[in-house]
């Protein structure tokens, strides 16, 4: 049923194009298919940068949220109590490791700047 669809549409946009063309000449009716073309051109373009910007903030709010869980971890890890703990140390170098590959991630499909600061273990950081 759908396919019937395409076809009677585009049958009817191709009789109209020639009664068009008929009525007003070649120019007049590639004039106006060229206007028409360049409205629809440039609301995709404006509708792609938005969803563009909206892509990096929320990519931006998500690495922010796991930066902030890897940072409370680590204060956990440290207090008295918990220091030492193998499963606190395994769970900050899991956090740690998510948020290098978001920060790859983000550096792949949005415009951030990356760059290195050195540990204090040795070990080399990525910061946005």
């Amino acid at each position: 049923m759908k396919q019937i669809n395409n076809i009677l549409i585009l049958g009817l946009t191709l009789s109209n194009a020639g009664l068009l063309i008929y009525l007003f000449g070649m120019l007049p009716f590639f004039l106006f298919v060229s206007v028409m073309l360049n409205i629809i051109l440039v609301a995709y373009i404006v509708y792609s940068i938005s969803e563009k910007t909206r892509l990096e903030d929320d990519l931006g709010s998500l690495y922010d949220s796991m930066e902030k869980f890897a940072n409370h971890v680590e204060e956990v890890h440290s207090l008295e109590m918990y220091y030492g703990d193998q499963n606190l140390q395994n769970l900050i170098d899991h956090s740690k490791d998510i948020v290098n590959e978001m920060i790859d991630f983000q550096i792949l499909y949005t415009d951030a700047e990356v760059e290195v600061e050195s540990n204090t273990d040795g070990k080399e950081e990525e910061t946005t």
